[in-house]
């Protein structure tokens, strides 16, 4: 066999080879993707976890006055005498739109909120990112929610 035959027979299959071993690779991350950790849990387990993760950063919940509304289903959280809201709602979302960060920077002001924190298991539109980016709101998504929360589940 000389050595162009033997090149047109075995470079095909390494290349079929490294092919299936990306595709192996990438089914297996998606399995153990940013929402495998928050599969099976109930949104109230959920806040619970986000709750204790934002807890061992220094800020204290506040009693809840019992106003949840359509507006905001989250956290209220204190630290250094500053008020946050984290906003919870959206953890099972693939994709957060800048409509939810206005949402939540609205109800940061009526509630005297100086910052508030949204999280997605997912990812921010480019429109939230910007929204965002002009107000007190961090973003917090899917592969940083999995890392806040790791911190929790580590203890």
């Amino acid at each position: 066999m000389n050595a162009t035959t033997l090149a047109i027979v075995v470079l095909p299959a390494f290349g079929l080879i490294a092919a299936t071993w990306i595709a192996l690779r990438l089914r297996r991350r998606a399995a153990t993707g940013a929402k495998a950790p928050l599969h099976g849990l109930r949104e109230r387990e959920f806040e619970a976890l986000v709750a204790e993760a934002f807890r061992i950063q220094g800020y204290e919940p506040i009693a809840s006055t019992g106003r949840q509304s359509a507006a905001f289903s989250g956290l209220v959280m204190r630290r250094e005498r500053t008020t946050f809201l984290i906003e919870c709602r959206h953890w099972r979302t693939g994709k957060v739109g800048a409509d939810a960060v206005h949402a939540l920077q609205r109800t940061m002001v009526s509630r005297g909120a100086a910052a508030g924190f949204m999280l997605s298991g997912g990812r921010f539109s480019r429109e939230a990112v910007a929204v965002a980016g002009t107000c007190s709101v961090q973003l917090i998504d899917g592969p940083a929610l999995e890392t806040l929360l790791a911190r929790v589940k580590g203890r």
